[in-house]
């Protein structure tokens, strides 16, 4: 009796305490392979996506190569080509094809680099990894391909004596596989008893505490020398004003509307418009007036805008016949009308589109490489629903990435408030640095403001419409109604509001040289690349001696 009862303390000790012997399967750890496919292991993610064994070469699923492997790999459905660009030049490789076009001349390869099978592309891996910055494993039993990035920053820890991965923080969760001693893994997060880790034969799963040495941050080496993306700089901070050019004519105001500036050493006139959605493009483009700013010590920086009804910009960028068209004519005209770099203000992006127009920026930025024209960009402030602007990699190939740090209220929102909060501009400003070299990253502020209304029916609802003042039509518009402005702690602007003769609700955020100065503040702070500032005309004669005191 005494027996059997102990018998049944070991038994119940065994299985509360004793570890697990069972093992995940491979297929249900790296999901069931057909004959000729390989999983692929990302760093620490088994990803979803397949590589392919193709007459004895590895070829790897484009999608899984676009979103993580190297995304300046573009298939161009418009030309039926894969695209690769680098800082000097674009490859063009057919499916099928073992050669590749570079700036018009043939390369041959000693294997078909882009296969299609199906639906779906495959690209070879021997040539993705001559170009992109990634080393790998193949490992068998499951076949599987393991990819390590080069130029990352890792915690690497030493396994102290050899045990088993399992699957989850515990000794009942499946083993995945087993490290040896002195084995380095890659600590992804400590946990109180177990920490998370991805191991060299590119499985992800916990190891015990007790089992692992000191942690050490450790930077990997590129492994990819490809050509070097120069970027231009401007002398000490750049200090930018859009000129807004809606006539030819209006070139003619250049010495009238720059009177009074200072500080300034880029002007950039709104003078390019897509005109379709083959790459056409209007003009009111002035030999003359760049000739006057540079005589005036300013250099040019022509703006391209998307702003047209008849403009499909998705369907443009979508095109390598139409994006060619836009960027051949930009640096066409940079040589004949003399301006000193361009400035793309491509707006309204939609999410579908990103994957487009940041290759037109890739491709612009060879061109204007070549010919030592500034290339800049404008982007809104960061949000997730922008994500697509891609604005780490625009940060790359562009010498100035603009942050329009206003519209937080905007022209047709049912919202009422501030166009340009600070809070909203140091936040906007903190995500760029994520993203973007600080030496790069411009803070755009407005010159203007909004005038907001609020209608209010007999059933409770409203109507909010509001439209643009400048900074001096603003503190005009407050003096004709009679209001003073009191400070909006929330905005950190001044605020007016009163109810007109139309009983409508008016707001009020406005501009003063305290928010002016504190705006350019926060370029000097955060040691930014500089200022630029929407639109001249729209100032208060005060903004450039407080602009340039508070930016450098």
């Amino acid at each position: 009796m005494i027996c059997l009862v102990l018998a049944g303390i070991i038994i119940i000790y065994a299985v509360r305490f004793m570890p697990t012997r069972k093992r995940m399967g491979a297929d249900e750890y790296f999901g069931k392979l057909s004959e000729d496919e390989l999983a692929v292991v990302v760093e620490d993610r088994v990803a979803e996506e397949r590589a392919v064994w193709i007459d004895d070469r590895i070829y790897v699923d484009y999608s899984l190569v676009r979103s993580d492997l190297n995304p300046r790999f573009h298939w161009d459905e418009s030309e039926g080509l894969m695209l690769f660009t680098t800082a000097l030049e674009v490859y063009e490789i057919a499916p099928g094809s073992d050669s590749c076009t570079v700036d018009g001349h043939e390369q041959d390869a000693d294997h078909v680099i882009v296969k299609e099978m199906g639906d779906r592309m495959y690209l070879s891996l021997e040539f993705l990894s001559q170009h992109s910055d990634f080393t790998y494993e193949v490992l068998e039993d499951p076949a599987r391909l393991v990819v390590t990035f080069g130029s990352r920053t890792v915690t690497m820890v030493p396994v102290k004596k050899g045990t088993a991965v399992r699957y989850r923080g515990g000794i009942k969760s499946p083993i995945l596989t087993e490290v040896s001693k002195n084995t380095e893994v890659v600590l992804l997060q400590q946990l109180e008893t177990w920490s998370e880790v991805s191991t060299p034969d590119g499985y992800v799963g916990y190891l015990k505490n007790d089992c692992l040495g000191e942690p050490v941050l450790t930077e990997r080496d590129s492994v990819y020398t490809g050509p070097e993306y120069t970027s231009l700089s401007v002398d000490g901070r750049l200090n930018l004003v859009w000129h807004q050019i809606d006539l030819k004519e209006m070139n003619n105001n250049f010495a009238e509307d720059t009177a009074n500036m200072s500080g300034v050493n880029v002007i950039s006139p709104t003078w390019y418009f897509l005109a379709d959605n083959e790459g056409a493009v209007d003009s009111f483009a002035d030999a003359s007036y760049v000739e006057k700013a540079h005589a005036a010590g300013l250099q040019v920086w022509a703006l391209i805008s998307n702003f047209s009804e008849n403009v499909s910009t998705a369907t443009l960028l979508a095109s390598r016949q139409a994006r060619k068209k836009v960027q051949e004519y930009l640096v066409a005209q940079a040589a004949e009308i003399g301006f000193d770099g361009i400035n793309i203000d491509f707006e309204g992006i939609v999410e579908s589109a990103g994957y487009d127009y940041v290759q037109f920026m890739r491709e612009l930025s060879i061109l204007c490489r070549k010919e030592g024209l500034f290339l800049s960009v404008d982007v809104p402030v960061p949000m997730d629903f922008s994500r697509h602007y891609d604005r780490e990699e625009l940060g790359v190939v562009c010498d100035y990435v603009i942050m329009m740090g206003y519209d937080e209220h905007y022209a047709g929102s049912d919202i009422v408030g501030s166009v340009a909060s600070l809070n909203f501009e140091r936040t906007g400003i903190a995500n760029m640095l994520r993203e973007v070299p600080k030496e790069k990253v411009v803070s755009a502020i407005p010159f203007y403001t909004r005038l907001w209304y609020t209608e209010t029916y007999a059933d409770g609802t409203t109507n909010v419409t509001s439209r643009a003042l400048g900074m001096g039509q603003a503190w005009d518009t407050l003096e004709e109604n009679g209001v003073t402005a009191v400070w909006d702690d929330s905005a950190e602007q001044p605020y007016g509001e009163w109810t007109n003769a139309e009983g409508l609700f008016c707001q009020l955020w406005l501009e003063d040289d305290s928010t002016v100065a504190e705006r350019a503040s926060l370029v000097k702070e955060n040691d930014l690349g500089g200022i630029a500032a929407w639109v001249l005309g729209n100032e208060l004669d005060y903004v450039w001696k407080v602009i340039s005191e508070n930016i450098e």
